[in-house]
């Protein structure tokens, strides 16, 4: 029998157990009910202004990096155990860390020949919208920055799972098949990252979130040729403010309501996404005055299937903070900012090659009007920014 070394190093323990682990599940060593699954990507940008994933501007920015390690027991029909371990890096909101993404315990409840019913417990992933459950696994979506207005990087870490327990639903029919996900948690937010999305680079406290509800209703026609979502979210985040602060103890509150639709044929693809959110600010004092607001936001975007292994995508999406302040000036009076960060309008162009089954490179040209999503900790001098700017994206992805 072939013996497999892991190595265990502080900075590399998730990139070599992915080798690792896919040297032995090709070896065909391991038990049935026991499987491993791991992915490695690297993302490369350039912008004529402004920065994301780093410092963009006017160079390359190496800022994207995510390593995955996944692993699942089934020991019984009825119960599976899974979890991931994740790597990620991305630009100045994260300078590189290991967190456990998701680890759960999976039990069916009730198992029949036209569906199932259960319920998951542990660290979970958050359903919202069409990619938000897998938008670490770049081989699941069709470009490399997913559409910013609904699936912000600058506030990813809040979206993406959260600590507490989910019941499932799935129902096939003559007429499509159903599935509803109810999840109650607490999400998981980086506090450099919530602070900086909601408050600006320069706030120091800690937020704290209660229990977090997320619940998404899905109709699939065709086996997948057809799909038709709604996902509605809720956070409320109190907010600690460090000594000295001129913040006091306020309170973060959105709702979310995404309505998400798709169409698959054999070599074109068309998906569209609205989501429509009510924001609540308030108690945090002088320096930042009590508001609410609706943000809202909406993408459409085209896919075409060149060749089997080269896929061209087109898409534009739109994003307002403040549906009554679209083009930014009583921000600009309020807060004294560049108006351009009340809203973004962007076109993109991307192409996808798959030259195996295991690899991808794709490579992507963004046109962006205003600044809404960028990153503030990327971009700490908001005097500065640009309305007008140009991104560049190359990316290349392994997987096992």
């Amino acid at each position: 029998m072939k013996k497999y070394a892991c190595l265990n190093t502080n900075n590399g323990i998730l990139l070599l157990g992915v080798f690792c682990v896919s040297g032995i599940a090709q070896a065909g060593i391991m038990p049935d009910e026991i499987e491993f699954h791991g992915f490695l990507t690297q993302g490369f940008f350039h912008s004529s202004d402004n920065n994301i994933f780093g410092q963009s501007d006017d160079g390359i920015s190496p800022g994207l990096t995510e390593i995955g390690l996944n692993g699942s027991y089934q020991p019984l029909d009825r119960l599976r155990f899974t979890a991931q371990g994740l790597y990620r890096r991305n630009g100045d909101l994260d300078r590189g860390s290991v967190n456990l993404d998701y680890g759960l315990v999976d039990i069916a409840l009730l198992n029949y020949e036209s569906g199932r019913v259960g319920m998951r417990a542990g660290r979970i992933k958050t359903p919202f919208g069409l990619y938000n459950e897998t938008r670490d696994v770049s081989f699941t979506h069709p470009t490399i920055l997913l559409p910013q207005g609904i699936y912000f990087e600058r506030s990813r870490s809040l979206l993406v799972s959260s600590d507490g327990g989910s019941l499932y639903a799935e129902q096939r029919t003559l007429y499509g098949d159903f599935s509803v996900k109810l999840n109650v948690g607490i999400p998981l937010g980086n506090n450099r990252e919530i602070r900086s999305s909601i408050l600006g680079p320069d706030a120091k406290g800690e937020f704290q979130s209660k229990p977090a509800v997320a619940a998404q209703l899905n109709y699939e026609i065709n086996g997948g040729e057809y799909i038709f979502a709604v996902s509605y979210g809720s956070i409320d985040l109190e907010y600690q403010p460090a000594a000295g602060e001129t913040l006091l103890n306020g309170e973060a509150y959105v709702q979310s309501l995404v309505f998400s639709a798709q169409y698959n044929g054999e070599k074109f693809s068309l998906t569209g996404e609205f989501d429509h959110r009510w924001n609540n600010i308030s108690d945090f004092g002088n320096s930042l005055p009590d508001s609410k607001s609706i943000t809202e936001s909406w993408y459409i975007q085209a896919g075409y299937q060149i060749l089997p292994q080269l896929q061209a995508n087109v898409r534009y999406d739109v994003l307002y903070n403040d549906i009554d302040d679209k083009n930014g000036q009583r921000v600009a009076a309020e807060r004294e900012l560049p108006n351009h960060i009340a809203y973004a309008n962007d076109w993109m162009f991307g192409l996808r090659w798959d030259p195996a089954a295991s690899w991808m490179l794709r490579a992507e040209y963004h046109r962006v009007h205003g600044t809404a999503w960028l990153p503030l900790a990327d971009n700490p001098v908001t005097s500065s920014l640009i309305q007008d700017w140009d991104l560049y994206g190359l990316q290349l992805s392994f997987r096992f």
